[in-house]
């Protein structure tokens, strides 16, 4: 995916674009979301393990009450529209806080790792640079057991 697509905040495009310099082999899969498309990400997670929300997110409480609340949603369709229900009905600071993606200060990038989900050599070069990136506020390699690469940095003050 391509920095400039991404709609990524500007102090976010710059530290992806310092990284993928950095490590020309770098691939993003995910930037900025729609709150449409943060939703279809999370159903499709949830499809997956039904605990994704809860063992990801720690400000979607509401979003995994929801799920818990209704069992019979269990195509990604289903749980999407459960979601985008919910979160349309929170405040702008409310969503910030579940979903770097909503705000441009997040990417996810497709994870260097090998057969046994060890990072190649390469891959943990790009770790070890993006936890030392002064901006880097969080670097995840699982979300809640699934192989998630997330990196986000502190948030910018820009509203959805």
């Amino acid at each position: 995916m391509n920095i400039a697509a991404m709609g990524l905040t500007p102090r976010m495009a710059a530290r992806a674009t310092e990284l993928q310099t950095a490590f020309p082999t770098v691939v993003y899969t995910s930037g900025r979301r729609t709150l449409q498309a943060q939703a279809h990400a999370m159903a499709v997670n949830t499809t997956m393990n039904r605990n994704f929300i809860r063992q990801t997110y720690v400000h979607a409480a509401l979003l995994q009450t929801t799920i818990d609340a209704h069992p019979e949603a269990v195509e990604v369709s289903q749980i999407e529209n459960l979601l985008v229900a919910d979160m349309n009905a929170l405040a702008p600071a409310d969503l910030n806080r579940i979903s770097r993606h909503l705000t441009g200060d997040a990417v996810d990038l497709l994870p260097m790792e090998d057969d046994t989900g060890t990072p190649t050599d390469v891959g943990a070069q790009v770790i070890a640079w993006i936890k030392a990136c002064p901006d880097t506020d969080i670097m995840l390699l699982r979300e809640a057991g699934l192989v998630k690469w997330h990196w986000q940095i502190t948030p910018s003050s820009v509203e959805v």
